[in-house]
């Protein structure tokens, strides 16, 4: 068996779905998508390793003035994921703006602050993701409509922020709606010290329904996308069949027939 990069097992130890997501994709394209997710969770973990707002706001600048000098100068400092990162972007003409677009996306984690509202959650849904699908369907040649990339996107972070919450929660951190939250008469709080996690089903499963809806909305998107989108919908069946609990057990485990479903997208 043919050993992983650097980024590879970055990836398969970190961002599991993704990297399941990759071996779908021709394996002249992997270490491409490999280096972009490795990126991406180099920068969406920096609320979990740093204890100050200011050293995460450092940290993110770092990425963003690395990817400014290579794309003004060509410089490409060494560094595990930067040197792979340099060489998809100059094999596959990959744009600057999603990479800036994903490193300010990571700076609203640094605020501690709830979405508001569901739509507020639905934006940063789409701030994490959308940017990082453009890249990974330009890396694999695809094209696909905005509204497409918008909505498995947002689909996709949802249901990841859902089966993520037990693990925020235990990390005083939150991305569920303020207001769905205050509906139910609690507080964040009482979810951080877990006198309230009973009260939670009703919160999660609007979440669901609009992740759920915005699958609704997908038509006619390219195989990548109708992947993601797959395993988004297996994992809603999960949620559901939990009946909304996103503490149930039931989530620990995969999917049955997770990859031969997804094969068949």
């Amino acid at each position: 068996m043919t050993s992983l990069s650097y980024c590879g097992e970055m990836v398969r130890k970190h961002d599991p779905d993704r990297f399941l997501l990759s071996l779908y994709e021709p394996a002249d394209r992997r270490e491409a998508l490999f280096a972009l997710y490795a990126f991406n969770h180099e920068i969406a973990k920096t609320r979990e390793v740093v204890t100050e707002t200011q050293l995460g706001l450092i940290r993110l600048q770092w990425w963003r003035d690395a990817l400014s000098g290579y794309y003004e100068r060509g410089d490409v400092l060494k560094h595990q994921v930067l040197e792979p990162l340099c060489a998809a972007i100059q094999a596959h003409d990959l744009p600057r703006e999603d990479f800036d677009n994903l490193i300010y996306a990571r700076e609203f984690d640094l605020e501690d602050r709830l979405p508001a509202n569901l739509e507020g959650m639905v934006k940063y849904a789409e701030y994490t993701n959308a940017p990082l699908i453009s890249l990974a369907l330009k890396v694999l040649g695809q094209t696909a409509t905005p509204e497409q990339v918008q909505a498995v996107a947002a689909a996709y972070g949802l249901t990841g922020l859902l089966r993520a919450a037990p693990v925020h929660l235990r990390q005083h951190r939150c991305y569920l709606p303020e207001d769905l939250i205050h509906r139910q008469e609690m507080s964040v709080y009482d979810l951080y010290d877990g006198s309230a996690i009973q009260k939670l089903p009703p919160v999660t499963r609007a979440v669901w329904q609009e992740a759920d809806r915005q699958l609704q909305s997908l038509h006619a998107a390219p195989k990548p996308l109708r992947r993601m989108a797959k395993l988004t919908r297996l994992y809603l069946a999960q949620i559901k069949r939990s009946d909304f609990d996103v503490f149930s057990s039931k989530l620990s485990v995969p999917p049955l027939l997770r990859e031969i479903r997804i094969l068949f997208s």
